[in-house]
């Protein structure tokens, strides 16, 4: 596993690591973890990757919100995401996102959009179900404390967390977020089967929305349901 999201940032030096690691273990396969922009940038690398025993890459996608993104400041749009993907499917590497569905800017349609995104690219079995749970994290020198884009949120440092609090103005995101989390924790302790556990989710977040009507059409029929090779530790973000 290469952790490093800035892999692909010197690609002619990935590309030596990764072509001698499979010169000297043909059977050795092996992941890592790239920026959507690199990723998109060096395309014409993925099929290299792939022959050299790639199982699959991690990115950092976050969010689908293009006013997430930007304020974020990923490098990425939400084109860029559906074009990734694409990209990674024309190559046969899975791509497994990463998110942070929870920030002062999200709101309780993105989420439900997101779902939506997940249920029917086929990517339920892609992602560890805590990336649905994970809530924006803003540790002292963080590039957005005092920016204008986070200051109206901005609350005290808990030193003990090591991140300064920050309160949605949406309630029913906060309330969200800890149902998520408590489904979240349960299904990994119980080791429920990840389809169930999205369905879960969904039902958590229309209620939230209000909605008691019966599972949307994205879900009754998603895309079919792939696995692919993952991390043996799922909570990281």
């Amino acid at each position: 596993t290469f952790g490093d999201p800035d892999f692909l940032n010197g690609p002619t030096h990935a590309v030596r690591i990764v072509q001698a690691l499979h010169a000297r273990y043909p059977a050795l396969t092996f992941d890592f973890t790239a920026k959507v922009e690199h990723l998109l940038r060096h395309r014409h690398l993925l099929p290299r990757f792939a022959q050299a025993g790639c199982a699959f890459i991690v990115s950092a996608v976050e969010s689908l919100s293009d006013t997430v993104l930007n304020n974020l400041r990923k490098g990425h749009t939400r084109q860029d995401v559906c074009d990734a993907l694409e990209l990674m499917r024309g190559v046969g590497i899975p791509l497994r996102p990463t998110f942070v569905p929870f920030t002062p800017w999200s709101t309780l349609p993105d989420f439900l959009e997101l779902l939506e995104f997940v249920a029917r690219e086929g990517l339920i079995g892609n992602i560890d179900p805590v990336q649905f749970s994970i809530r924006l994290l803003v540790p002292p020198g963080s590039g957005l404390l005092n920016t204008p884009q986070f200051a109206p949120f901005q609350g005290p440092l808990n030193r003990e967390a090591l991140t300064y609090g920050w309160t949605h103005p949406d309630p029913r995101l906060d309330a969200l977020q800890r149902e998520v989390a408590r489904v979240v924790e349960r299904a990994a302790a119980e080791n429920t089967p990840p389809q169930a556990t999205f369905r879960e989710i969904v039902s958590a977040a229309r209620a939230a929305e209000g909605t008691n009507a019966d599972s949307p059409a994205w879900l009754v029929e998603p895309a079919p349901l792939t696995f692919t090779p993952r991390l043996s530790e799922p909570w990281f973000c």
